[in-house]
C-alpha cells in the first residue's frame, strides 16, 4: 500500500523522473515475455496520475490496494465520460490518455508489444478476471507514450476550428441523479459552479460548521455558515457551448459568542438570513479551450442582531486559461496548483440601517475590485489535503469603507464533499463591510 502511494506521489507531475520509469520499464516483461499487468499499470499511473479529487467522487471511491484494481477503476470512470461527450479537463485528460495509450498497446501499434487476442477493449483489461495478455517482442522492452508531455501541465488537446479536439472524455465525473441541482457551499458567488467542474469546484468556499476563536472581539464562537441553491437547467445561449443557467438560494449564519471582558461571561446568539438569485453567464468560444463566466447576484440580507436590512446586486467575472488562469497546473512535488483570479464588484443600499449602535457605518456603497490567490492540491489519493488561500481587495466609488479580507482553509478530505477544515479569515467582510478576524477547526462540506 505504501509502495503504491509513495509511486503515485513521484509520479504527481504527470512526467515522472526518468529513473523512476526506467525502473519501472525494466521489470515489465516477465521471463517467459509475459507483461507484468500491475507493473504496467503502474507505469501508466506514474506518466498519467489523477488529483484526490478526481478519486473521490460518488458512491464509488478509487480502490488503492493495486496498481492495476486503480487502474481498472480509472478506465471504467473514463469510459462512462466518453459516451457522454465533450472535451476533457486536466484529471479528466490523463484517465483517457492512460485508455488511449493501453488501446494503442492492444491493438499492436506498438512493435515493441504483442497482443495475445484480437479486440482486446482497454477497459477489461486490468480486471481481476481478464485473461488476456501482452508479450514483449524481447526482453528490455520500454514502452512508449505519447501525450505524457501534455500530461506534466494538465493541458486540454487543441481543438480544431469546427472539431471536439483529440479527446472526447468528458468532464463530468458521475452519472446523473435528482441531487445534482442542488448546490450547498459557504459562498454564495460560487453557486453556479458544477461537481464536474473539477478545477472551479476544488477551491469553492464550503459550508461550514466551526468552532472560531475571534481575536478582534476577545471572544470565542460557534459559527454556522450555509448557502443552499437549487440550479435549474442551463439553457445553450448559441451554438458554441455558451450557457445561461438561473440559482435561487437562500443562506444562513449563526453566531453564538462567549465574549470575555474581565471577570465578566457573556453569551449572545446572533443570526442573519440571505434570499437571492444568481444568474450565471458561461461564454465558450469555436476552436479555443478558453472561457469566461459572469455572474449576476441581487441578494437580501436580514441581520436579526442589528435590525439591518440590505439589498446587495453583486457581479463576478472570471477567465478560464486551461493550465494557466483559474485552472490546475501541475507541479513536479505532489500537488496540482491552481491560480485564481475573478473580478468582483459589490453594490448595496441599505433598506433599514439597524440600530443607533451601527447606524452610521451602514452607508449606501458601490465597490469594486478582485479576489486573488491559489490552490493547492494533493495529487496522492493518499493524502487528501487541499489549501485555499484568497485575498478580496474591492474599493469604494461610493461610501466609505473599502474592503480588505484574507482567507485560508487547509482541508483534510473524507471524499469530494465532506471534509475536515482548518480555516483562518482577517478584515472587512465582502458583502456587508464589518470586520472580522477568526481561526477555526470544524468540518465542511460542499456539493
Amino acid at each position: 500500500m505504501h509502495t503504491l502511494a509513495a509511486a503515485i506521489l513521484l509520479s504527481a507531475s504527470g512526467a515522472a523522473p526518468l529513473t523512476h520509469a526506467q525502473a519501472i520499464d525494466a521489470g515489465l516483461c516477465a521471463p517467459d515475455l509475459k507483461v507484468d499487468k500491475e507493473k504496467l499499470a503502474a507505469r501508466l499511473l506514474t506518466a498519467y496520475p489523477v488529483s484526490t479529487a478526481y478519486l473521490s467522487v460518488g458512491d464509488h471511491p478509487a480502490p488503492l490496494s493495486s496498481y492495476r484494481a486503480l487502474a481498472a477503476w480509472l478506465l471504467r470512470k473514463h469510459a462512462a465520460e466518453k459516451s457522454a461527450g465533450g472535451a476533457c479537463k486536466g484529471d479528466s485528460c490523463n484517465a483517457g490518455h492512460i485508455a488511449e495509450d493501453l488501446q494503442g498497446l492492444l491493438d499492436g501499434k506498438d512493435a515493441q508489444f504483442k497482443p495475445t487476442a484480437a479486440a482486446i477493449p482497454a477497459t477489461a483489461f486490468f480486471d481481476a478476471d481478464n485473461r488476456s495478455d501482452l508479450v514483449c517482442a524481447q526482453h528490455g522492452a520500454a514502452l512508449s507514450l505519447p501525450h505524457a508531455a501534455s500530461a506534466a501541465a494538465m493541458t486540454t488537446p487543441a481543438v480544431a476550428a469546427g472539431g471536439t479536439g483529440s479527446s472526447t472524455v468528458a468532464a463530468a465525473a458521475h452519472q446523473p441523479s435528482w441531487m445534482d441541482p442542488i448546490r450547498v457551499r459557504g459562498n454564495p458567488d460560487q453557486l453556479s459552479i458544477d461537481r464536474s467542474n473539477q478545477a472551479a469546484y476544488a477551491s469553492v468556499d464550503r459550508a461550514h460548521l466551526t468552532l472560531a476563536n475571534d481575536d478582534v472581539a476577545q471572544s470565542r464562537t460557534n459559527d454556522i455558515v450555509v448557502y443552499t441553491g437549487y440550479s435549474f437547467d442551463k439553457r445553450p445561449m448559441d451554438g458554441n457551448g455558451s450557457t445561461y443557467e438561473a440559482v435561487p438560494y437562500v443562506g444562513f449564519k449563526q453566531n453564538r459568542v462567549t465574549t470575555y471582558n474581565g471577570g465578566a461571561v457573556s453569551v449572545d446568539t446572533t443570526r442573519t438570513g440571505q434570499v437571492g438569485m444568481l444568474s450565471a453567464f458561461h461564454f465558450a468560444h469555436p476552436g479555443s479551450a478558453n472561457t469566461e463566466d459572469l455572474t449576476a447576484r441581487p441578494d437580501y440580507l436580514i441581520n436579526s442582531s442589528d435590525g439591518s436590512r440590505l439589498m446587495t446586486v453583486n457581479f463576478t467575472y472570471t477567465m478560464v486559461r486551461p493550465g494557466i488562469l483559474n485552472d490546475f497546473i501541475r507541479w513536479n512535488n505532489g500537488l496540482a496548483f491552481k491560480p485564481i483570479l475573478v473580478g468582483q464588484s459589490r453594490n448595496g443600499m441599505y433598506v433599514d440601517r439597524g440600530t443607533p449602535a451601527v447606524y452610521d457605518q451602514h452607508q449606501d456603497f458601490i465597490r469594486l475590485g478582485a479576489q486573488a490567490g491559489f490552490t493547492l492540491a494533493s495529487t496522492n489519493p493518499r493524502l487528501p489535503f487541499d489549501f485555499t488561500t484568497t485575498y478580496t481587495g474591492l474599493k469604494a466609488l461610493e461610501g466609505s469603507r473599502s474592503i480588505h479580507y484574507w482567507r485560508g482553509a487547509l482541508t483534510y478530505n473524507f471524499n469530494q464533499s465532506v471534509g475536515l477544515s482548518l480555516d483562518y479569515s482577517d478584515g472587512l467582510l465582502p458583502d456587508t463591510g464589518d470586520p472580522e478576524r477568526k481561526w477555526g477547526l470544524g468540518i465542511a462540506t460542499k456539493f
